[in-house]
């Protein structure tokens, strides 16, 4: 199953014409987003393992929660609430323990400011066909980044869009 998203606009924003040639960008640069996160995009049931954090809540790792369908540790059937990727618990959830979560997460159609940010990322990749490190026209000069920092400025853009959680333990 892939996620849909509206191809009029990705030809307007891309430039692209060739629906199959378009397609195959798209889905090579989700397929990318998906490697830096670490899961997939489609919406789909998941099971995650989460750990505790001495609170009573814990952070799913995922973005797009639809719903919390069953949270257990061990065998034991734990009450919860949800907001966002956040888990909360009646109980404190210790370090040295992992509550097992079901939910329903991802996407059935592309939000527009992912599709944007895919769209600008195809068409960066295809601006510098020839290679070059820089150019000027009329005193206006245009630097492209190399490969290194354009998959850095990708990296970012996914942490930026994804809200990656970081959990500092001291």
């Amino acid at each position: 199953m892939s996620i849909k998203y509206d191809l009029e606009i990705a030809k307007m924003l891309t430039n692209i014409e060739d629906e199959k040639l378009l397609n195959f960008y798209i889905n090579a640069t989700i397929k990318k987003i998906e490697v830096i996160l670490g899961y997939e995009l489609v919406k789909g049931q998941i099971t995650s393992l989460v750990s505790g954090l001495n609170k009573k809540y814990v952070f799913l790792p995922r973005k797009k929660i639809e719903r919390v369908l069953n949270a257990k540790s061990g065998c034991k059937k734990l009450p919860f609430s949800f907001v966002n990727r956040k888990v909360i618990f009646d109980e404190i959830i210790t370090t040295d323990s992992y509550v097992e979560i079901e939910y329903i997460a991802g996407y059935d159609e592309l939000p527009e400011n992912l599709l944007m940010f895919i769209c600008s990322t195809i068409k960066e990749e295809l601006s510098n066909a020839e290679g070059l490190k820089s150019y000027g026209i009329r005193g206006i000069n245009y630097t492209f980044l190399n490969k290194i920092e354009q998959s850095d400025n990708f990296v970012r853009g996914v942490r930026d869009l994804f809200g990656v959680v970081e959990i500092w333990q001291f």
